[in-house]
């Protein structure tokens, strides 16, 4: 059974459509890439496995179970969720010490 999956999962705003009939399913351990150029869908694919849009089609399945029309915060719960890119959180820092606080904040000491 796979982790996560998409079947023929679609998204239209208005007559453009973002992500047309993606599937993929991925199971415990699976490393991807999802790449493409600006305006490819890669986000709006994402948005839907999270339930931050509504698929126009398709079906999401996690751990075998229907989340197709679970909300955001239901799926959150449930361990499915996206992270934002932020690129400069520490504008003044090189990136060396950027990573030493990444690091400082993951190892517990903040």
């Amino acid at each position: 059974m796979a982790f996560l999956e998409t079947q023929e999962i679609s998204r239209a705003f208005g007559k453009l459509w973002a992500v047309n009939r993606v599937s993929l399913d991925l199971r415990q351990g699976d490393i991807h890439a999802i790449i493409g150029p600006n305006g490819a869908g890669k986000s709006t694919y994402f948005n839907l496995i999270t339930g931050y849009h509504r698929a126009t089609t398709g079906k999401v399945f996690y751990k075998g179970k229907d989340i197709t029309r679970l909300p955001a915060y239901e799926r959150c719960n449930q361990g499915i969720t996206r992270s934002f890119q932020i690129t400069s959180i520490y504008p003044k820092l090189t990136v060396y010490e950027s990573v030493l606080m990444a690091c400082w904040f993951t190892a517990g000491s903040a």
